[in-house]
């Protein structure tokens, strides 16, 4: 099933059921690969998310929310075991709808029933998000990484693969400029480990890029190959060289 499609769908389960209690848990029919989710705004029931993991690579998602305050730019994610994931962002229409579909992370598919979506009126004067210069890798791990990230300039709509560093060996820590991996400023991005001859990882955490900024999110992978562990350990104040 095409975006569109999905979208429609989507937008027709929306009319019928906007004003009923949010769902907790993922509504699933059958064997079906459609999870339907209730989506809160300040823990009001305002529409509804529609994932399709038909495709286990690149699982997509629909939402359409009503009743919300026109012409304002909404963020948009879900919460699974108490960490919030942002998805992207846009604006309602002037009777205040918010209607918005892209790719839904391919490693939460298997949290998925116990995920949660929101929206969130995106604070006035700022980005939603925490504007970095590059990332920090620790690698403590018993192989060799390299760090790439996925970036997004439509606003978490599509993402698409930087290009990556050299390998990073065991007890290597490297600072990666986003420039150096081909990233255009201002797009959206999150960490992607490639772990040489095991199983690649990506962050959940969404950063805004912007070259000139001091902070660097900092990161550490450990473990072995094929069972690697990839930790978000906050920002780092690096100034660019």
């Amino acid at each position: 099933m095409n975006k569109l499609l999905l979208l429609t769908v989507a937008c027709a389960l929306i009319i019928s059921s906007v004003g009923a209690t949010a769902t907790v848990s993922a509504t699933q029919i059958g064997h079906s690969p459609f999870y339907y989710f209730g989506v809160t705004n300040n823990g009001k029931a305002v529409g509804q998310v529609v994932v399709n993991t038909a495709n286990a690579k690149t699982p997509t998602y629909a939402l359409v929310a009503y009743g919300l305050t026109p012409n304002t730019k909404y963020t948009f994610g879900y919460t699974v075991s108490g960490d919030m994931h942002t998805l992207g962002s846009a604006s309602t229409t002037t009777t205040g709808a918010l209607i918005n579909y892209g790719t839904f992370p391919a490693a939460d598919v298997k949290d998925l029933q116990s995920a949660q979506f929101w929206v969130t009126e995106t604070p006035l004067g700022g980005s939603a998000y925490t504007q970095i210069n590059g990332f920090v890798l620790e690698n403590l791990g018993g192989f060799v990484a390299k760090v790439a990230c996925y970036y997004s300039t439509d606003g978490g709509v599509t993402w698409q693969e930087s290009g990556h560093t050299s390998g990073i060996a065991i007890h290597g820590l490297r600072h990666v400029y986003l420039s150096d991996l081909g990233v255009p400023g201002g797009a959206l991005v999150k960490i992607h480990v490639i772990v040489v001859a095991g199983k690649d990882r990506t962050g959940s955490e969404v950063f805004q890029y912007k070259a000139d900024s001091s902070g660097a999110a900092y990161y550490n992978i450990y473990g072995a190959t094929l069972t690697s562990k990839l930790i978000y350990l906050g920002i780092l104040t690096w100034v660019p060289a």
